[in-house]
């Protein structure tokens, strides 16, 4: 097998970096570039452009079509898994003999297959996927998307044990971490993300701002709920921004003068609407995984406040404001709009940052596939 050599399955495209997955594939596969190991890159084609940036981070990127035709629901195997099979994929895993890190349990069809169990395979859990779909099947109005999601959930609870089978699993945040370790061989391996430094602004800003991708039930209802139920009964400006906002959030928006929607922003318009913000506002109805929205917030960003769920268990909370209810999320913001953002402020995000190092990941993800002899 071959030393320094790396097969990467990923879900997607996983460029341009517009949503949590993609973001950590993405410098994922930079950083482990940046170290030295040659990657062979396996893209799955699902709605998005194929990308020659990743070409100058990759020894070879191949592209799969993903089949999304409706006779996969009927399998027992998950959709998200079944819909990613390639007998062209398995056969480049085989042609070239080196590791194989699967980007999230969706690319694991092929998992300690018979002709490729001299391998070292290592999984990626982007959260625990079983949970996940579980809240997305809660959080969906429609009832075919739910019974769908819901379907997804049991055939996901039950492929999960194959994660046993791999030589590791990497987590991406402790409350995970801790829950694959009962079954499996897990690793904690924090969020790639593209920040490297703290460009918070001191001071004071003047409107909030929410941000995510808004074609996403939980962020649409995280939006909705900060309209109206929360700025709807305040006199201060929120910004709502992300990717394919429904028509039912637009019409939202509209009833409420002091609240504004921009779609679809690049991210250096993104980056300079955190950065001039005075509070970032994040809920949501989730506590899987690690939101990398609320990392993009912390290094961008001035005041954070956030609920419980999305601070759950990361190291994190010392750097935010914590609250539940809709009257303590006005309260705060009432609270925090005449209270600038101070040096101290920024000397401790910095230190509660310090384990968010993709350099420093990477390095951990080297030494468990290739160990020093």
């Amino acid at each position: 097998m071959k030393t320094n050599t790396l097969h990467i399955v990923a879900l997607n495209i996983p460029y341009p970096t517009n949503y949590g997955g993609a973001i950590d594939i993405f410098y994922k596969i930079k950083a482990l570039s940046e170290l030295g190991i040659n990657i062979h890159l396996h893209c799955f084609e699902y709605g998005r452009k194929q990308a020659d940036i990743l070409n100058k981070l990759c020894k070879s990127v191949t592209y799969y079509p993903r089949e999304m035709h409706w006779k996969n629901l009927l399998s027992k195997t998950p959709f998200i898994v079944q819909s990613r099979k390639s007998n062209k994929l398995l056969e480049n895993l085989i042609n070239t003999e080196a590791a194989i890190l699967y980007e999230g349990l969706h690319c694991c069809y092929y998992l300690n297959h018979q002709l490729l169990q001299n391998r070292k395979q290592y999984v990626r859990a982007h959260n625990i996927e079983s949970d996940y779909y579980k809240l997305l099947a809660k959080s969906e109005t429609k009832l075919l998307n739910k019974l769908y999601l819901y379907s997804e959930y049991l055939k996901i609870k039950s492929f999960e044990k194959r994660l046993s089978n791999s030589d590791g699993v990497f987590s991406i945040s402790d409350k995970d971490h801790a829950q694959l370790n009962k079954t499996c061989d897990s690793h904690l391996i924090r969020a790639f993300h593209p920040d490297s430094t703290i460009l918070c602004k001191t001071g004071l800003g003047e409107y909030a701002i929410y941000h995510g991708n808004l074609s996403v039930a939980e962020n649409e209802n995280a939006a909705l709920f900060l309209s109206q139920k929360v700025f709807k009964h305040l006199n201060y400006d929120l910004v709502i921004t992300g990717s394919k906002p429904s028509n039912k959030l637009r019409k939202e928006v509209l009833k409420h003068s002091n609240i504004r929607l921009v779609e679809n922003p690049e991210n250096s318009v993104l980056e300079k609407m955190m950065q001039d913000a005075h509070i970032h506002v994040l809920p949501t109805e989730q506590d899987t995984g690690i939101k990398l929205k609320l990392l993009k917030s912390l290094f961008q960003g001035r005041h954070c406040i956030v609920n419980g769920k999305m601070i759950n268990q990361t190291g994190l909370e010392k750097a935010c404001v914590v609250v539940e209810s809709p009257k303590q999320w006005i309260r705060k913001i009432k609270e925090l709009e005449t209270v600038p953002f101070e040096a101290k402020d920024i000397s401790l995000r910095t230190e509660l940052l310090k384990p968010y190092n993709c350099k420093q990941e990477a390095k951990k993800i080297q030494a468990i596939i290739f160990p020093q002899e």
